[in-house]
């Protein structure tokens, strides 16, 4: 697509442009009172559920990403072109996923190109990163920002921080392998139908200590799926104009359906994490050979670990600017 196609977009029922929308773009000072394109339904029992519930447990709500056409199978081919000369933004990978496979380092010998105009039979994911560094896509992670502080009755920016967004399009029957991921996600489906599968993250039995230790330390592959544990799983059958919610670390897997798949991701980090700091510092005292309390069992300890861990990144990083300097 030429130019913004954001600006020119508006769905069926004459909600407002995005261009109309925001235009500030400073994560975590949208004022709550701004107008927004409304892309998650806004009804009472979605506003409760985001408020009681988000980050806590998954759970289905409904938007309208479906009726724009930066969203379009067209779009997402000019975007795969785009985003390959851009180091690190386009991934994909081809032939038959398993969810217990983990992350491949992806395929090679191809482009994003010839992979998407193949994707309806050669079995391909195609993850498109940072979407939202992109002009017509910037407008929507902004008012994804705005909406979710309306909803949440605060500025989303006290809590969570470094928004992103990521287009996944994936062949039928494709399967995204089992995984954690470090942010709260909102999973929502454009086109075509998917399978969700998603674990209680809080169950040391579907997700141990040693995974999440190994997960925070920068292993993505660290988790393993547990076929006799997929009785367990919240299921969660999506199509266009459903979204499903994930908490930080709680494992899932996907397999689409019978047509071409296209999803937004949408992700925010925990502002502090006291939790996620002490697996990592547990993680180096292991290696010590001690035997560190497991995190979220003593808050008191997990905040003094993650105090340390952060005070040593700040150091380290002011330690090499000086080096740069």
């Amino acid at each position: 697509m030429q130019g913004n196609a954001a600006d020119r977009a508006s769905d069926r029922s004459g909600r407002l442009p995005i261009s109309s929308v925001i235009t500030s773009g400073e994560w975590g000072k949208t004022a709550l009172s701004r107008t927004v394109a409304n892309y998650i339904a806004s009804d009472s029992d979605t506003q409760s559920l985001f408020r009681s519930e988000f980050d806590r447990k998954p759970f289905r709500f409904q938007h309208t990403l479906h009726h724009f056409p930066i969203f379009s199978m067209d779009a997402m081919a000019e975007l795969a072109v785009r985003l390959s000369s851009k180091h690190g933004r386009c991934y994909f990978d081809l032939g038959d996923a398993k969810a217990k496979d983990g992350w491949s380092a992806g395929a090679t010998s191809v482009t994003a190109k010839d992979v998407l105009a193949g994707i309806a039979n050669n079995r391909a994911l195609v993850i498109l990163k940072r979407v939202h560094l992109e002009p017509e896509y910037k407008p929507v992670l902004e008012s994804f920002e705005a909406e979710l502080s309306e909803m949440f009755g605060i500025n989303i920016g006290s809590r969570y921080r470094d928004g992103l967004m990521t287009l996944l399009v994936a062949s039928p029957g494709r399967v995204t392998p089992y995984h954690v991921d470090g942010e709260a996600n909102l999973l929502m489906q454009i086109q075509g139908t998917k399978s969700v599968y998603i674990f209680d993250g809080n169950n040391r039995e579907i997700l141990p200590t040693h995974e999440l230790e190994g997960f925070w330390a920068g292993d993505i592959n660290a988790t393993r799926y547990k076929e006799d544990m997929q009785d367990r799983a919240w299921e969660y059958q999506i199509g266009p104009g459903d979204g499903v919610t994930n908490p930080v670390t709680f494992p899932h897997w996907v397999k689409t359906g019978s047509e071409v798949s296209i999803a937004l991701s949408v992700n925010f980090k925990r502002v502090t994490d006291d939790v996620a700091d002490a697996y990592k510092v547990n993680k180096q005292l292991r290696k010590l050979g001690l035997n560190p309390t497991q995190p979220g069992r003593a808050k008191t300890i997990d905040h003094l670990k993650g105090m340390a861990y952060r005070t040593a990144k700040l150091a380290r990083r002011s330690l090499k600017a000086k080096s740069k300097s």
